[in-house]
């Protein structure tokens, strides 16, 4: 030891004995403090899982808690009592806490004993007496409970208790003992909690519908050892909402959520937090119905019909499948409570055939869990294939057109699956004539399988179409691809369809109407224009009266009103013309003159006219004069509302007839007497408005025409009108003249109503002049510019009036040379079938007329018979002559030749059109006198045409073809020589 002593054995083992003591005692302490902190932070795990499910991270520190007191606290424990006691000076030392006194020595005995005896020079029979004598003194001494602050019972009690507090839950409740074992062991697992009361998964997130009520069902597990009577749920902010257990099930209803929240759930010890997220139902964007049409469609592709609605209509034979896209995600789709296909958000069916009226069910739930609100059902409607619809229209209206002519229709042809061929029809519209009908048709656009619409234009030209000129009714139709289906068509369209001569004559007799209404039209002005002129013939006072002014202003919406009718009537002339350039009868300086005229009456339509009926309105609302219209008195006629223009004044004052003035003068619109020099009023005055010359003139003046002799024919004269309009008084020079010795009638001249003034009365140079109205300057001034209007538009209606007449004689023209080979025709198939007579004995035939005409029909191709349109009429007999022609016998055919009958029928076909052309002369001829017409007209009375063109059927009938020949070709010399003198009447209108 280097000079040092060793201990007594006595004090040496007391020393080590004390020091392992405090070892012991440390150490168990640390451990019994360990199992303590353990067994605490597990029981802490267990209860709290008993009332809510401790989140991992509690649970971890927990863990961590109870691990630190064995992890740290026996390291500290063993370096604090074990590593810093292990000598025996610090034994010595720990004895100072229990044996001070004691403690103190030991602890110098044991420093005396380490102490080199050389080094501090002590004397070492001292140091071991005092050694001895510390040994004798812990001989005795036991130091077991000397160990300083030992809680090693303490520890130990505690571990104990908490050791049974733990075995105690693994024997009571060892499901949820070792369930919180686990949690406590591994908190970062995802061990469930063990509850007393076990409830079925519930869905976290839980999704729900927005803005709408839901209910979250809880059910009890089959294991669960609890069944709580109710269970709770609350989200944050909102009423605690409870539910009582309905057969293991809590029906927990909250009410509508718009925004994420929480849901807390509580069931007996079942805890359970959800997150609460309102989303808007799954719908259906679109609802599709992909066909398989059948074979006869010719499809090539599948054909999409977009759903809209509750109900779709599907081709009947089809094969139909459903196409539906949802606005999410889908988890589960069915069709008619059968699973769908499903492709992301959209849903597919099965082919399904199209054969009965049937309900298609969908119901779906998206990745959320979310379901529609109500299961879409769609009523599939079985739809036969329709016929194509088509619509026609023509770019003009006119009915008459033509052989020549290319009638254009527009038409639009669709299909609800495919047109197939589109075109027009036509056929005779039956006329009650024997006349053969035509009827055909042809195809004028095609379509395809797949083409649901055909736009096309369809032309129609008789020449063209080989159809002879008739009336024809004309549609429009269309086919689809279904086998066996009548064509659809269009309304019908009715054209008369005319040559050339037929159309001039249409033509003409169309510009003959108009220019009848153009006549209407002008006389309608003159009658406006008579008023006129009796409104400015009033004095101030009379003019500015309320009345008046009214009359006035009626004046000038009848002006207008003329007007308008005056600008159709123009556009209807030029239509007409358009018709007639399109026909080459018309020469172009006839209808070059008529377009002048026109344009004329055009402009008297659109300015003169609207200038009048300006000027008028002017004057009716011209500012009245206080004092004129408030100049009359209860006694002046011109406040008696029953007085009439021009009348003034009482009996006896100018202005009122007397009881000697002439039976004329009384009966004039006026009141006033005649001039018999024929002049009325100023020179400006006096004039009336000009007529429009319909031929001679009648006789002059108003006075009856001298006696003639009663066997004298009587002089054919046209009617006139002639109004003679009174001033405000009568002419002085007037009074006392006598009425002169009337003249002889003159040429009469068909004339509109004429207006004039009686002349005023004369002035005297002291009267003041009367005083003016504003009204009357425009009036005047509306007067005047009538007047010149009415000046040209009698002029023009006279030019037209001449081409007409030209028309017209130039249409007699066509019509005879028209006439002159239909019988030059008739004698050529008579010398063409002439042959088949001879040799033929007088025997009754075996066939009636009808059935020989019917066979002459099939071989005779030799044009025969004339077109007369539908428009114009049919000549018929009189009653007189049909009952005649009822009383007689049928006639047998006397010879078994096919022409005869034919030629028959033919030939009193032309003796009838002949017969019109003869009455139209006439008729015109009393229109226009003229010379070559009164020749013409009176060799067709005097050789008896009519009647002669009938007979030379009745000789082909009796067989006599020569005969029938030679009268044939003597009338078509003939009418083709009427038709040269009538080229002579029309040249002269030109």
């Amino acid at each position: 030891m280097n000079g040092s002593l060793p201990l007594p054995p006595v004090l040496s083992s007391k020393l080590s004995e004390f020091r392992r003591r405090v070892w012991v005692v440390k150490l168990a302490e640390g451990i019994l403090a360990a199992v303590f902190g353990l067994a605490i932070s597990y029981l802490l795990v267990l209860g709290l899982d008993r009332f809510f499910d401790t989140p991992a991270w509690l649970r971890g520190l927990f863990l961590i808690a109870g691990a630190l007191v064995p992890g740290l606290g026996l390291p500290l424990k063993w370096h604090k009592w074990v590593w810093r006691q292990r000598r025996l000076e610090d034994a010595a030392r720990l004895l100072r806490w229990k044996f001070p006194r004691l403690g103190d020595q030991l602890l110098g005995i044991v420093e005396l004993a380490k102490e080199d005896s050389k080094v501090t020079g002590r004397s070492e029979r001292l140091v071991q007496a005092a050694m001895a004598q510390a040994d004798e003194a812990v001989k005795d001494q036991n130091f077991s409970n000397a160990v300083p602050q030992a809680t090693h019972r303490q520890w130990g009690w505690a571990a104990a208790a908490s050791a049974v507090v733990v075995v105690a839950g693994f024997v009571a409740i060892n499901e949820a003992a070792r369930n919180a074992f686990v949690r406590w062991v591994m908190p970062w697992s995802d061990t469930e909690r063990f509850t007393f009361a076990r409830v079925e998964q519930l869905p976290d997130p839980l999704v729900v519908p927005l803005a709408e009520p839901f209910t979250l069902p809880v059910n009890l597990s089959g294991d669960t050892r609890w069944k709580p009577e109710a269970a709770t749920g609350n989200i944050e902010g909102q009423p605690e909402i409870k539910a009582e257990r309905a057969d293991a099930v809590y029906a927990l209803a909250f009410p509508p959520q718009k925004k994420d929240t929480e849901m807390f759930v509580k069931v007996g010890d079942v805890r359970k937090t959800i997150a609460v997220q309102p989303r808007p139902r799954p719908e259906l964007t679109s609802l599709s119905v992909r066909l398989k049409l059948p074979d006869y469609l010719q499809y090539k592709s599948e054909p999409v019909t977009e759903v809209r609605g509750d109900m779709v209509s599907l081709l009947k034979g089809a094969q139909a499948v459903f196409e539906a896209t949802a606005s999410r995600t889908l988890a589960q789709a069915e069709i008619d409570g059968a699973a769908a296909k499903m492709e992301g958000d959209r849903i597919i069916s099965t082919a399904q055939a199209v054969d009965a009226e049937r309900k298609v069910t969908f119901t779906w739930k998206d990745s959320l869990g979310l379901t529609a609100r109500v299961p879409l059902v769609v009523k599939v409607q079985p739809a036969d294939d329709e016929a194509p619809k088509l619509v026609a229209r023509r770019e003009t209206q006119e009915q008459v057109v033509l052989d020549s002519e290319v009638v254009v229709f527009e038409v639009n042809t669709s299909d609800d699956f495919g047109v197939k061929q589109m075109g027009l029809e036509w056929k005779g519209v039956d006329d009650g004539t024997k006349n053969p009908k035509a009827s055909g048709s042809k195809v004028a656009g095609a379509g395809a399988p797949e083409t649901k619409t055909v736009e096309s234009r369809a032309t129609f030209c008789a020449t063209r179409e080989g159809v002879a000129p008739q009336s024809l009714e004309l549609r429009a139709w269309a086919e689809d691809y279904l086998p066996g289906r009548e064509r659809s068509r269009s309304a019908s369209f009715v054209l008369h369809v005319l040559n050339k001569t037929d159309h001039a004559l249409w033509v003409t007799q169309q510009m003959t109407k108009w220019l009848e209404a153009a006549k209407e039209t002008y006389e309608r002005e003159q009658q406006l224009h008579a008023t006129n002129k009796e409104m400015r013939a009033m004095s101030a006072e009379e003019l500015d009266r309320p009345e008046n002014r009214r009359k006035i202003a009626a004046q000038a919406a009848a002006e207008n009103a003329n007007a308008e009718r005056l600008n159709s009537l123009n556009l209807a002339g030029k239509n007409l013309a358009e018709q007639a350039t399109k026909n080459p009868e018309f020469d172009a300086p006839r209808l070059e003159s008529w377009a002048k005229m026109l344009q004329s009456l055009t402009d008297i339509a659109n300015n003169r006219m609207p200038s009048v009926a300006d000027l008028l309105k002017q004057s009716a609302d011209a500012k009245a004069d206080a004092k004129l219209a408030q100049a009359g008195k209860p006694g002046d006629p011109s406040q008696n509302p029953n007085a009439k223009p021009g009348e003034q004044g009482k009996p006896g004052e100018p202005g009122e007839p007397k009881p000697g003035d002439s039976k004329t003068a009384q009966n004039s619109p006026s009141g006033q007497k005649p001039d018999p020099n024929g002049k009325q009023g100023t020179p400006e005055e006096s004039k009336s408005a000009p007529s429009i010359a319909q031929g001679p003139q009648a006789p002059a003046g108003n006075k009856p025409p001298d006696e003639k002799n009663p066997n004298e024919k009587p002089v054919e004269k046209a009617p006139s009108i002639k109004l003679t309009e009174s001033t405000m008084n009568k002419p002085e020079d007037q009074k006392n003249e006598k009425p002169g010795k009337p003249k002889p009638p003159g040429a009469g001249k068909l004339g509109l109503p004429a207006n004039s003034l009686a002349a005023g009365p004369s002035k005297k140079g002291d009267e003041p002049p009367p005083p003016e109205s504003s009204a009357q300057q425009p009036l005047d001034q509306g007067v005047k510019e009538q007047k010149d209007l009415l000046t040209e538009f009698a002029r023009v209606s006279d030019q037209l009036s001449e081409i007409l007449a030209s028309l017209e004689a130039s249409t007699f023209v066509k019509r005879f040379k028209a006439a002159a080979r239909e019988q030059q025709s008739l004698a050529s198939g008579i010398s063409g079938k002439s042959l088949d007579a001879f040799g033929i004995t007088r025997e009754p035939a075996k066939k009636s007329i009808q059935e020989l005409a019917e066979e002459e029909k099939k071989d005779l191709e030799v044009k025969v018979g004339g077109f007369v349109d539908g428009l114009f009429g049919k000549l018929k007999p009189a009653p007189a002559e049909v009952a005649k022609e009822e009383k007689k016998p049928a006639k047998e055919a006397p010879f078994v030749t096919t022409y005869a009958p034919l030629a028959s029928s033919t030939a009193k076909t032309q003796s009838d059109i002949v017969k019109i052309i003869q009455t139209d002369l006439e008729a015109y001829y009393q229109r226009k006198p003229v010379t070559y017409f009164k020749k013409v007209l009176g060799e067709m009375k005097q050789t008896r045409v009519v009647p002669e063109l009938k007979r030379v059927g009745d000789r082909a009938a009796d067989n006599l073809s020569g005969n029938a020949i030679n009268g044939a070709e003597f009338w078509a010399d003939t009418m083709d020589r009427w038709a040269e003198e009538m080229v002579k009447a029309a040249s002269g209108f030109t």
